[in-house]
């Protein structure tokens, strides 16, 4: 048992049932790249600001509007902008839109042409989902809000939409992880992709510590999908032993150099493991890592806080442009260094 698991989790016996196999060679092919790398910064770092506008709050962390924070990621020298849908007016994390599909759209044209004028590229979106719900008719609504989104990507001129495989279900006891792959979240995937695909949208499966902890289990669920629609958004912060709530003394960039063959997107965080945790991620081995392999996309990172923060959002009397300025700044000098191969 994991030292992290408490004794009486009940799926304890179920977790370490999951084989592991391991991908990383003793040796690296690839040329290292010396060039430049391009960062972006992902809407969700700005989430208490951009919830406080969207709810018309007045007593949380200070409102920012969506426009108004792609000019800010302009502004402080961001290559790209993640667009997550969570932040376009009339999205719902559990339904179809609130609003119309004219109002929506609208916006989502609106993102596009403010991005075109600035000069900023939109690297991606996302939703929320959860196709490993023991529910038919939440997958299948999960599916048909993911296609909904899919045109609002294609609108956004998003090249790519993230997407989650799904939380750990409770009936994972009476089953086996392989099994809700390949019959729920596997098939979902697949009808997403192939809509996707028709959109020139690109799915960008993320792991989360949920149904995709490890490397491994990202890389089944990616050949038994089989379909060539659909990446991998590499989150830096989530890749533990299935089952682990925090992920500390996991081997993470093991698994974030494995997947970065499949990786069409990134969430770059401060620690590579919980937020609540107090390991700080090594950017230097993380960009090391980076440039043996072929990726050449957009690197976006994503600040999150927990509630004992002193510098939560809540806290402050403008959303935290400083602290993301400061992660921005902490990730370029670590690209630049790394730019001479020393490894």
């Amino acid at each position: 048992m994991h030292p992290t698991q408490a004794k009486e989790d009940p799926y304890a016996q179920v977790y370490e049932q999951i084989p592991t196999r391991h991908y990383l060679s003793a040796e690296r092919h690839n040329p290292y790249y010396t060039g430049d790398l391009k960062i972006g910064l992902n809407f969700y770092s700005l989430s208490h600001n951009l919830a406080s506008w969207l709810s018309g709050s007045t007593d949380g962390a200070p409102p920012l509007d969506t426009l108004s924070a792609i000019r800010f990621a302009k502004e402080a020298g961001f290559d790209s902008v993640d667009v997550t849908a969570y932040y376009i007016p009339g999205y719902d994390n559990f339904a179809m839109p609130t609003k119309s599909d004219e109002e929506i759209f609208a916006y989502a044209r609106n993102i596009k042409e403010l991005c075109e004028q600035l000069g900023i590229a939109v690297s991606g979106t996302g939703i929320k989902n959860d196709f490993a719900d023991p529910s038919d008719q939440r997958r299948a609504l999960d599916v048909k809000r993911a296609k909904y989104w899919i045109d609002v990507a294609a609108a956004m001129g998003a090249p790519v939409i993230r997407l989650f495989t799904g939380e750990i279900p409770k009936d994972i006891a009476s089953t086996t992880w392989e099994a809700i792959a390949r019959e729920r979240i596997v098939p979902a995937l697949q009808e997403c992709a192939e809509y996707g695909a028709s959109k020139g949208v690109k799915i960008g499966m993320q792991n989360h510590g949920d149904m995709t902890s490890t490397a491994d289990q990202v890389i089944r669920i990616l050949q038994w999908a089989n379909h060539p629609n659909i990446g991998v958004v590499n989150d830096t912060g989530c890749y533990r032993t299935f089952g682990d709530r925090t992920g500390l003394g996991y081997d993470w960039y093991d698994d974030i150099e494995a997947v970065l063959p499949y990786t069409v997107n990134f969430q770059v965080k401060k620690k590579p493991t919980s937020p609540d945790t107090d390991v700080p991620v090594d950017l230097e081995e993380l960009f090391t890592r980076i440039r043996y392999s072929n990726y050449r996309g957009y690197i976006p990172l994503e600040t999150l806080w927990v509630n004992s923060d002193a510098n939560h959002p809540k806290h402050l009397a403008e959303p935290p442009f400083a602290e993301i300025r400061e992660f921005l700044e902490q990730i370029r000098a670590a690209s630049e260094k790394t730019k001479t191969k020393t490894k």
